[in-house]
């Protein structure tokens, strides 16, 4: 697998753990049900700055890779991998921008 495909996929993994102490209580206060388990993921409410950094340093060197730098040799890359590389990273992105603005739509919708 392609260092960029790793590094969408560790991006998108940081951005659902750094949302998920916000996100499972809330599907289940909007759906009118509750469930005592989910005061257990609030111990990663202080590590999300730290995932959201770990994201956007993993994101921005999967955009450099994919958009950015030029290719080391001159041999054609198989367009099928590139693609699916590229859509790795704009899921990446989607879920980013999801974890960083999830508390605050919540709030606003809510509030």
């Amino acid at each position: 697998m392609k260092k960029e495909s790793i590094s969408g996929l560790g991006t998108i993994l940081a951005s659902l753990l750094a949302a998920s102490s916000c996100i499972g209580p809330v599907i289940f206060i909007v759906f009118g049900t509750s469930v005592g388990f989910l005061g257990k993921l609030s111990f990663l409410m202080p590590l999300k700055p730290y995932l959201l950094g770990a994201a956007f340093l993993m994101l921005g060197y999967s955009f450099w890779k994919l958009y950015l730098k030029k290719p080391d040799c001159a041999c054609v890359e198989d367009p099928r991998a590139q693609k699916i590389a590229r859509g790795i990273f704009w899921v990446a992105v989607v879920t980013l921008v999801f974890a960083v603005s999830f508390q605050k739509v919540i709030i606003w919708i809510y509030g």
